[in-house]
């Protein structure tokens, strides 16, 4: 199988590097070379390498474990074993791949396969039962113990009852908030769809190991203050890139005062943080919990002893610590995670929906915090209020203790156990124009299947207290003070400060302007900011029930540029600004481009999955911050792959160009067609 950068893959025995080793000499005439960038668009120093001892990170140690290796170090690539692979509705999808297209007829090893159907639950349409039905004939087919049918829960809350996964082990899932699995001190990341069906079939992928980022947590969360909103304040002080391609590891005795729910929140939320994992350091709380799971799958001493930890004096990008107690309620305007609000910034936006659930707050915890808050009263007239436990045993224990009563008869609705609308394909899509105030983990443009709905972000409480009034409640009425500014909370003790990137941004304009060298143009530009998510390229609405290319490229960009599809001809070039392909891992974000015919993207940086599935499916993703900042919609624009050039009316914009390896992968079409075709598993 073809390696594949998660960031800049660096030279090693077995992988021809995109980019030099930050320790190689600069070559003469390095002055006029392009600059040297990660897969992030960050750029790369060349200096000596840092010589340190043997301390390794969290994601150094998990990732050289699954790859059976004795060390490993932050920017090695490696081939590793993942403990579980996970997938759920896009299961019938990946089976397509993995018959059809990869040829493949039996899972290396099904025990390690985990299918959850919880994105559609129950099925909406004639399709959504299809697709259903295709993902538990391929479970039958395969042999795979560990599948779990409509209402069950969300595949991440069911690998967590079940203890379908350990401390210290690895899952790679084929949903982007498989980071979720960092609340247990599991290594959890997101692949795209062809990876998987790679996967299953050959047990193994190639992974670069992160660099990593330590945050210690401090003092105590105030009353009625969340990890929800500890999320939020992060992710709107550092960014919605900022943690691009990183492993964040969280420790410290803040983190020791959350209860097990809480916790499960803040991996699942650095998703949109762009991180490749999160890491939550286990305790006792979290050995108790798995070793007390109705399952029995999860013995007390395993958990101890699998557990890893980070040495100390393993060498992290930056060291953070945030005092908890600074920390006020939050939430996220549309449309993204980052931007951040106070409640005197926010109160009074009138809302028509309140939605409680989701893998990241539809658990007990959550539920409890929503029935106690509207307990006695009544939903406001005007706004409808959802509720949908993250799994069915959420749902039994809280009819047990009567807090869906109590929702009930405040006027709430209780869903099936699931995703519900959060992507938009299921029960509670918004109207057009209405506000929703959402636990979810997502409020991008169209996020709940309707662009023109706006949504909010907070937590429980905050969001129960919304459906009585209507509206965004003011801190008064919330009974939490609201500090004026949501800054102050987080200190950088060493490092590079990630608010202020990780390297210099280069503005060089290339080859001189005015006069550049007459060229044949493949196509024109179509140009974006920053942030554009997948949401954005391909609506979460079609993804389980649009399959074809040709369906999948007419919806290409809909809720970004409606004119896209009616106006873009093959041989057109995207370019957009930092953080492109953020959000989801669906890979039709991907298909839909180059089944328009685009021939490139060319972005300052790139979303971790989205970079690795526009590889897997043979599109160029190109990091040329200076091409995109001379770039204007409907340039002529030609590509060089051989010699590394983004050529415009501006200039000739170089860029390292991709190595013979990754060259021939995209030159094959894609992953799939490269292995069709008997490429080696191994770069020659």
């Amino acid at each position: 199988m073809i390696p594949l950068h998660d960031r800049a893959g660096s030279k090693t025995k077995c992988e021809p590097a995109h980019f030099p080793r930050r320790k190689t000499a600069p070559r003469a005439g390095a002055e006029k070379a392009a600059p040297l960038r990660d897969r992030a668009g960050f750029m790369i120093k060349i200096e000596p390498a840092h010589v340190a001892g043997q301390a390794r990170t969290f994601a150094e140690k998990a990732l050289a474990r699954a790859a059976g290796a004795a060390d490993a170090r932050a920017g090695e690539i490696l081939e590793a074993r993942p403990d579980r692979i996970l997938s759920h509705d896009n299961t019938a999808a990946i089976a397509q791949i993995f018959h059809k297209e990869l040829g493949a007829r039996k899972v290396h090893d099904p025990s390690r396969l985990v299918i959850v159907l919880d994105h559609a639950s129950p099925p909406p349409t004639t399709k959504h039962a299809q697709n259903h039905a295709e993902a538990r004939a391929f479970a039958r087919e395969q042999g795979v113990r560990d599948f779990f049918d409509i209402g069950r829960g969300i595949c991440h809350q069911v690998v967590g009852e079940e203890a379908l996964l350990l401390p210290g082990q690895v899952i790679l899932g084929a949903d982007s908030h498989t980071t979720h699995h960092g609340w247990m001190g599991a290594f959890g990341a997101g692949i795209g769809r062809s990876e998987a069906a790679a996967l299953w079939a050959a047990g193994k992928l190639w992974l670069r190991v992160p660099q990593s980022v330590h945050i210690t947590l401090r003092g105590n969360l105030r009353p009625g203050v969340t990890s929800k909103d500890l999320c939020l304040a992060v992710i709107g002080e550092l960014g919605a890139g900022g943690g691009l391609y990183l492993s964040v590891e969280f420790d410290g005795p803040g983190l020791r005062s959350l209860s097990i729910d809480s916790r499960m929140v803040i991996p699942n939320m650095m998703a949109e943080f762009g991180v490749k994992n999160a890491f939550l350091a286990p305790d006792d709380a979290v050995f108790d919990y798995l070793a007390s799971r109705p399952s029995g799958r999860a013995r007390r001493e395993d958990c101890v002893s699998l557990a890893l930890t980070a040495d100390p004096g393993a060498e992290y990008l930056a060291e953070y610590e945030i005092d908890l107690a600074a920390i006020g309620p939050l939430v996220a305007a549309p449309h993204g995670v980052d931007r951040r609000r106070t409640l005197a910034e926010a109160a009074g936006r009138p809302i028509d929906m309140a939605f409680v659930g989701t893998c990241t707050n539809g658990r007990l915890e959550d539920l409890r915090a929503a029935a106690k808050t509207v307990s006695g009263k009544k939903v406001h007239a005007g706004t409808r209020f959802l509720v949908i436990p993250a799994s069915a045993e959420i749902y039994r224990a809280a009819v047990q203790e009567g807090v869906i009563a109590t929702l009930l008869d405040a006027g709430a609705m209780i869903g099936v156990p699931g995703c519900g609308p959060c992507m938009g394909n299921h029960l509670g899509i918004p109207a057009a124009g209405e506000v929703v105030l959402s636990t979810a983990n997502r409020n991008f443009k169209g996020r709940m299947g309707q662009p023109d709905a706006e949504i909010y972000l907070g937590s429980p409480a905050l969001v129960a207290l919304g459906a009585l009034l209507g509206r965004i409640p003011t801190a008064e009425e919330f009974g939490v003070d609201s500090p004026e500014s949501a800054s102050g909370f987080l200190q950088l003790l060493r490092g590079t400060d990630l608010r202020a990137g990780r390297g210099e941004k280069n503005t060089s304009p290339g080859k001189p302007a005015g006069k550049p060298s007459p060229y044949n143009a493949d196509g024109s530009a179509w140009v974006y900011g920053d942030n554009v998510n997948t949401d954005q390229l391909f609506p979460g609405k079609y993804t389980y029930t649009l399959r074809t290319p040709g369906e999948i490229a007419a919806h290409a960009l809909e809720d970004l540029d409606p004119d896209f599809v009616p106006s873009s001809k093959p041989g057109d070039v995207v370019f957009a600004g930092r953080n492109m392909g953020c959000g989801s891992s669906r890979e039709q974000a991907v298909t839909c481009l180059k089944g328009r015919g685009v021939r490139a993207v060319v972005a300052e940086s790139f979303a971790r999955i989205f970079y690795r599935n526009a590889i897997n499916q043979g599109l160029p993703a190109i990091v040329c911050p200076e091409a995109v900042a001379a770039a204007r919609k409907g340039d002529p624009v030609k590509v060089d792959l051989a010699r590394g050039e983004v050529i415009l009316p501006k200039g000739v914009f170089p860029y390292p160009p991709f190595p013979p390896n990754v060259r021939a992968l995209l030159e094959a079409g894609g992953l799939i067609a490269h292995l069709k075709a008997g490429g080696k598993s191994t770069p020659g």
